[in-house]
């Protein structure tokens, strides 16, 4: 990017102050990627930089980093390729299934509580998180939690100002959103996605990814149709193909096939799958989608990229609320007592 090109030509150039910073830069589309993507990877860089800075000024300003507790109870099916996933597609400074080292890589202290399917109970999760709720400024339990555990109970342990993944987004309000409908909105809004007054289909219901995104949508004015795997095909093609935008978080390669888009459609891909036979990973739509959309985010390097960055810039948003809230009920409190 010209912001990346022109910090990179002034450390070349120390002093020199009579060079163009954009000296160098092709300006011209010849290098950029092509219009019709919506591709996250800058857009992600920026934003975890961004997360952190804050962290560094917190650290400075308070003497301490902003910290982040996730609880994970099993083995999760979406990691089982993780290693391979980062390899690929990222590293650890910046990767989903890395998050204590991204945490080092960024100014954030991280701490993951893994804790046995089987042996784990409903209270014994709402204990762990307990000890150490007070002492963090972030949790995250990951999604899904198994049959065995009342999700409900564990997730109201969850106090609203350190929801940094958004866990009571649609019910308690939560200051901030799960993270990759966050980041799927973010890559919209970067790109002038218009959804106000524009029919929407979002495909998967999850609570989230789908449920969230949905509500995201209408907040900002669209008209939003959900649909899902267990919905008659004909019915589901038929909304497909309605749609002036369509946001896939199925998870469920090919549940969409590229020929049910309406001509101009615009297509967000969130949902995808790592397929062991093709070394990578699988979009929820099949097919030709260029022939199509006017726009679609690519898999891999849409939206992907984009929930980390989302998760810690939360983190951090959530450290400077909670620091600037028991300052103010500190210096507050002398004056109670006169």
């Amino acid at each position: 990017s010209p912001n990346r090109w022109s910090k990179a030509t002034e450390w070349l150039l120390h002093d020199k102050k009579d060079v163009d910073p954009l000296f160098g830069l092709d300006q011209t589309s010849l290098w950029a990627p092509p219009s019709n993507l919506l591709n996250g990877n800058e857009l992600a860089r920026e934003a975890l930089e961004d997360a952190k800075v804050s962290a560094k000024k917190f650290e400075s300003t308070y003497g301490r980093k902003p910290s982040l507790a996730v609880f994970t109870v099993g083995e999760l099916s979406r990691y089982e390729h993780s290693q391979r996933r980062v390899q690929l597609y990222s590293n650890p400074s910046n990767s989903w299934f890395t998050k204590t080292q991204v945490g080092e890589a960024n100014g954030f202290d991280v701490t993951e509580i893994n804790l046995d399917k089987t042996a784990t109970t409903t209270d014994d999760l709402m204990s762990e998180i307990y000890k150490i709720r007070d002492n963090v400024d972030g949790i995250q339990v990951m999604w899904p939690l198994p049959e065995s555990i009342d999700s409900a109970k564990v997730y109201n342990a969850v106090p609203v100002d350190k929801d940094v993944d958004g866990i009571h987004y649609t019910s308690w309000g939560s200051k901030y959103p799960p993270v990759t409908p966050a980041g799927a909105w973010e890559l919209m809004k970067a790109n002038n996605v218009d959804v106000k007054g524009k029919h929407v289909v979002v495909v998967g219901r999850s609570p989230i990814v789908g449920h969230p995104m949905a509500h995201m949508l209408r907040e900002a004015g669209a008209m939003v149709s959900i649909a899902h795997t267990g919905v008659d095909k004909n019915t589901f093609q038929g909304l497909v193909g309605q749609a002036d935008v369509v946001v896939t978080c199925a998870g469920s390669p090919g549940c969409v096939q590229a020929d049910w888009l309406k001509d101009g459609a615009e297509v967000v891909n969130i949902g995808t799958t790592f397929c062991e036979e093709a070394d990578g990973l699988l979009s929820d739509v099949e097919g030709d989608i260029e022939a199509k959309a006017a726009r679609y985010s690519p898999v891999p390097g849409g939206v992907g990229p984009l929930s980390i960055p989302m998760l810690f810039r939360n983190v951090a948003n959530a450290a400077w609320e909670q620091q600037s809230s028991s300052t103010d009920e500190w210096e507050q409190s002398p004056a109670a007592l006169r």
